[in-house]
C-alpha cells in the first residue's frame, strides 16, 4: 500500500497542474518526439557488473497551448525502458542484461512552459522550461529477483526522487505551413540530490530531442 501511494501522488500533482489551464485554453498544434537520451550514471564502488552510461530512444508526444504571442504551455509525456540491477549496489543502476534485476518503464511527465522567438522567416528558436516528474516503474523481474521490485520502487519514489525540473533549447524549422521539425537539446536535473546527499550529476538526462510539429491553427506557431 505505501508503495502505491508513492506512485499515485506525482500523477495527482502532474494532473492538478493540467487540469485548469487545459481546460481554458484553445489547442494549436502538437508534437511528435523522438529521439537520443543520454543518462549518466555515477560510478559505483563496484562497477564490474554495471552497464555504461545508457543511450536511449525515448518516444513521445505533446500538446501546445498559446498564452500569448510568445509563451505557450505544452504539456507532454515520454516513455523509455531499461534494464536495472539493484541489490550489489547502493542504489538502483542500470544494469546489462545479464546481471538485471528488474526491466523500469520510465513515464516522463513534462508540464512545459515554452518562450518562442523568430529568428529568420521560416526559423524561430526558443527556450522550455519545465517542472518535470519522471516515474520509474519496475515491471518485468529477473528469475529470483521477486524482492527487488519492493524496494527500486521504495528508491524511485522516495524522497521526492521523481523531480527532474528541466531547462531547454530548440530551433523550429518550417517545412509548410502546417508542418515543422524541432530539433532541440534539453536537460533534466535530479534535484533531489540536493537533499539526499548524492553527486548532483548522478541521474542526470540529457535530450537531443527530434520532434515535429503538426499546427492546427495560425496560433501554433510558439511552443516545443
Amino acid at each position: 500500500m505505501k508503495n502505491s501511494t508513492l506512485l499515485i501522488l506525482p500523477v495527482v500533482l502532474f494532473s492538478l497542474v493540467l487540469a485548469a489551464p487545459c481546460e481554458a485554453l484553445d489547442l494549436a498544434a502538437f508534437d511528435v518526439h523522438s529521439g537520443l537520451l543520454w543518462m549518466i550514471d555515477e560510478p559505483a564502488d563496484d562497477e564490474t557488473t554495471g552497464a555504461p552510461d545508457p543511450l536511449l530512444t525515448p518516444i513521445g508526444a505533446a500538446l501546445s497551448y498559446p498564452l500569448n504571442e510568445r509563451l505557450s504551455f505544452d504539456p507532454g509525456i515520454y516513455v523509455f525502458g531499461l534494464n536495472y540491477g539493484f541489490q550489489e549496489w547502493d542504489r538502483p543502476r542500470p544494469a546489462q542484461i545479464e546481471h538485471r534485476e528488474m526491466y523500469v518503464v520510465s513515464l516522463l511527465l513534462n508540464p512545459a512552459f515554452v518562450f518562442t522567438f523568430p529568428w529568420t522567416e521560416r526559423i524561430s528558436w526558443g527556450t522550455v522550461l519545465s517542472p518535470s516528474l519522471l516515474l520509474r516503474i519496475p515491471t518485468l523481474t529477473a528469475e529470483g529477483e521477486e524482492a527487488a521490485h519492493s524496494d527500486m520502487l521504495s528508491y524511485f519514489m522516495g524522497a521526492g526522487r521523481f523531480i527532474f525540473p528541466e531547462a531547454g533549447l530548440f530551433l523550429d524549422i518550417g517545412v509548410n505551413e502546417k508542418i515543422s521539425f524541432r530539433p532541440g537539446l534539453r536537460f533534466f536535473l535530479p534535484v533531489f540530490h540536493l537533499w539526499d546527499g548524492d553527486p548532483l550529476a548522478d541521474q542526470s538526462l540529457i535530450y537531443f530531442d527530434a520532434a515535429l510539429r503538426f499546427r492546427l491553427s495560425s496560433g501554433g506557431d510558439s511552443g516545443s
